[in-house]
């Protein structure tokens, strides 16, 4: 077990990069002037970061944005110009998640950040096994109290959909057969690599079924994974680890020691750890990866790959359910607010408003963790 450094003088602290949104734990010392729950222009890039909640969470909201977007598009006609504004809020949350992604892929690819509490070993068992024997729709929609997986069933003419086992899906381009054979990081890297991927294609975009096929399943399936293979340690929920603020002193909550230990043992073994080539991917449209892709690959055969007992807390539940739906509505009031009308700017202000403060209250209340991202406090925690 790895010994407290009593010298060490800096300090846990959750940061927000302005840049990307996303948010990161790392370790600070005070002379550096970052402070717990602070914003920054742009993460430093000799820092070691630590990925927990909320930080594949916060790129969830982006997901469904979209998504909820794409189920409001469905109102208009094709030729209503409010159309085109829609479009606005997909193109802005599909920006957001492409500079999200890039940033996880890139800073875990130079190992500046590291999945806290996560069995890397374990987390490539998962994926394999949901590529070649996959997972149930019904477990992964349940388990994210979503309806992602069996939508995608229904439209392809499904009406019961574990009739369509869910199989992580490579875009063309990626020699399957090469990355099995990577150690754990690398593959790792490459299904994030994967996934950015599907987020810049433009034609998983002209519809809501190409996006939640393409894309949105694909994330889900790394939370799912990312879920399974982590110590509920580092899920945050711990009431003791509630109002992470600057103002609070965080350093003997259960979940900021266990990052100080993390972390701490991630820096002694850095010089350890071998830094592999990524595959060279070319640009290519998405085709179906199925198991004759992976003749002679061998995915583990155990019962917790098959069933994984994988149970969120009810915050980090209703973050995904409420969430989505209310940055929809605040992405939607800010589009009316670039319109000339006062009277339509003073009641899209009216909307921002009272959105965020449900958002409060819904975290002063429980339902929602408190370090939850409030859409109309973006640079708040």
């Amino acid at each position: 077990m790895a010994t407290m450094n009593t010298d060490d003088q800096r300090r846990v602290v959750l940061i927000k990069s302005l840049r990307t949104k996303n948010r990161f734990y790392t370790m600070a010392h005070p002379e550096r002037g970052i402070r717990n729950a602070d914003t920054v222009p742009d993460i430093p890039s000799d820092l070691i970061l630590g990925i927990a909640y909320p930080c594949l969470e916060d790129g969830l909201n982006d997901f469904a944005v979209i998504r909820t977007t794409f189920e409001t598009l469905d109102l208009f006609a094709e030729d209503d110009p409010l159309r085109a504004e829609m479009m606005e809020i997909v193109e802005d949350a599909r920006g957001n998640l492409t500079r999200r992604l890039e940033e996880l892929r890139e800073r875990i690819d130079a190992q500046k950040a590291f999945f806290l509490g996560t069995d890397y070993e374990e987390f490539k068992a998962y994926v394999v096994n949901m590529i070649k024997r996959g997972q149930q729709r019904r477990t992964l929609d349940s388990m994210m109290k979503l309806d992602v997986f069996s939508s995608v069933a229904e439209a392809e003419g499904y009406s019961d959909p574990n009739d369509l086992p869910y199989q992580y899906e490579f875009n063309a381009g990626i020699d399957l057969q090469e990355i099995m054979n990577y150690p754990p990081r690398p593959f790792i890297v490459t299904l994030l690599q994967d996934v950015l991927q599907s987020v810049r294609d433009d034609s998983n975009y002209r519809r809501k079924y190409l996006f939640d096929r393409n894309v949105f399943q694909k994330f889900i399936a790394v939370m799912f994974v990312n879920y399974a293979t982590t110590d509920p340690m580092f899920y945050g929920i711990n009431r003791h680890d509630y109002g992470v603020s600057g103002d609070k002193d965080m350093d003997d909550t259960p979940l900021y020691v266990a990052i100080r230990k993390e972390l701490t043992e991630i820096e002694k073994q850095q010089g350890a750890v071998p830094v592999l080539p990524l595959p060279q991917v070319a640009p290519a449209p998405q085709i179906p990866v199925r198991v004759g892709w992976l003749e002679g690959v061998e995915a583990p055969e155990t019962d917790q790959l098959q069933h994984p007992g994988v149970n969120l807390p009810n915050e980090l539940v209703h973050e995904e359910i409420l969430l989505g739906p209310i940055m929809s509505l605040c992405a939607a009031a800010q589009i009316l607010q670039k319109k000339q009308d006062p009277e339509t700017q003073r009641m899209a202000r009216l909307v921002l408003a009272e959105a965020g403060k449900l958002v409060d209250e819904l975290k002063r209340i429980g339902i929602l963790s408190p370090i939850a991202n409030n859409p109309v406090r973006q640079d708040t925690h």
